[in-house]
């Protein structure tokens, strides 16, 4: 696996067969922190949050919400999907953070088992396809969901309207979705499932993201 550092000195890898990054090159931790964290995480006022993660890939995401949770005193139930993992050792090489918990984070099972990590917060990780991944049983579960799915022009297919109606169902109403892409299609595919989308500054220069929220029910 290739490892590339980023603008905020921060690493990121290349997918060895897409060829794509898992971060951008940007800056990895600072675009995690923007999107997912501050966009994400912190806009959702439940004292006990479930998050739902498309795409783990590093565990970045996952661990830097855990210490936000614990900064905060807050619990989280944490889940996520991933098609190609990152293997523990790769992630042992990456720089950021000596933390335990990190590493932690990659011992977890991808069998769809909890696993209890950081100060009372459960982790669940599945190793499935997004296209394939039976959402039924976890409607209405959610209060935000990190879209960090590689890029449009990479997977399209990921980020169709019948995918994002499948985010629709498990998020609870008033829940946000986050994801660092801007694009056209993207929105309307959002739109398309019902979403309220809001176009946000983007992180570390980029000009947008995307915060796209499910309606509340009166």
């Amino acid at each position: 696996m290739e490892f590339l550092e980023t603008e905020d000195g921060s690493l990121t890898v290349r997918h060895p067969v897409l060829g794509e990054l898992y971060h951008s090159d940007r800056g990895a931790v600072g675009e995690a922190e923007h999107v997912y964290i501050r966009a994400g995480f912190e806009a959702v006022p439940a004292r006990e949050p479930a998050v739902f993660e498309v795409g783990f890939g590093t565990g970045l995401n996952a661990w830097l919400t855990l210490q936000r949770a614990a900064e905060t005193g807050r619990r989280v139930d944490y889940r996520a999907i991933e098609l190609y993992p990152v293997e523990r050792e790769d992630a042992a090489r990456l720089n950021y953070t000596d933390d335990p918990l990190f590493l932690e984070l990659h011992d977890a099972t991808w069998d769809g088992a909890r696993h209890e990590v950081g100060a009372g917060c459960g982790l669940t990780k599945y190793r499935a396809d997004l296209l394939r991944f039976d959402f039924a049983p976890l409607a209405g579960r959610f209060d935000v969901i990190y879209f960090d799915a590689f890029a449009p022009d990479a997977q399209p297919e990921l980020w169709s309207a019948e995918v994002m109606e499948r985010m629709f169902s498990i998020l609870k109403p008033g829940g946000v979705l986050v994801t660092y892409s801007a694009k056209g299609t993207v929105k309307q595919a959002l739109r398309t499932a019902g979403f309220e989308v809001v176009r946000l500054p983007g992180a570390l220069g980029k000009r947008h993201m995307v915060r796209a929220v499910k309606p509340s029910v009166e």
